[in-house]
């Protein structure tokens, strides 16, 4: 069967905790496009030292899927349900998607945070990866960070960058 890359739309599943690897390994097994960010994290035991790809998204692994194919993927082991609002599977837009992929890439230190930081001024990302994506800056602990809002997930990336990597914006809106 030949699925036409407009019937495909990206959703969220909500699987169940430390499993989004393993999830994700299933669906592009049997086909899936699917994706669970991470980053490089060092972690320090009281023995030793390990770098780790710490999942982004805990709990979350979002896949491209028609809605013919919903009830196969719902099927799958350790997944729990679709994210869904207002009774309907929620569907993530592409720009939400690529902001999600270009995560997945970053070594710049990430936090994925689902509370309204403390607002400060709109800037846009000027170089990298993240070029032209637009950010609110907040400042955690003394550092700034950029806060960037993926609309579709009602949550927010917040991303460390030096301030000659941004430029000031003029407005109070992404």
């Amino acid at each position: 069967m030949i699925i036409s890359t407009h019937e495909l739309k990206w959703h969220v599943l909500l699987v169940k905790p430390r499993s989004e690897k393993k999830v994700e390994k299933k669906l592009k097994d049997i086909g899936f496009e699917a994706c669970v960010p991470t980053q490089k994290q060092i972690r320090q035991w009281s023995d030793r030292k390990k770098v780790i790809d710490k999942v982004l998204f805990n709990n979350y692994v979002f896949v491209a899927s028609t809605s013919a194919q919903h009830k196969i993927i719902i099927q799958l082991e350790n997944v729990i349900k679709y994210i869904s609002f207002g009774g309907q599977i929620a569907t993530l837009s592409e720009h939400d998607v690529a902001l999600i992929k270009k995560l997945n890439n970053l070594s710049s230190s990430i936090h994925i945070n689902y509370h309204t930081l403390q607002l400060g001024n709109l800037v846009e990302i000027r170089n990298g990866c993240l070029k032209g994506y637009k950010g609110h800056i907040v400042f955690i602990n003394g550092s700034s960070r950029i806060q960037l809002k993926i609309t579709d997930l009602q949550c927010f990336a917040c991303v460390e960058l030096k301030e000659w990597e941004v430029m000031k914006v003029e407005g109070n809106g992404c």
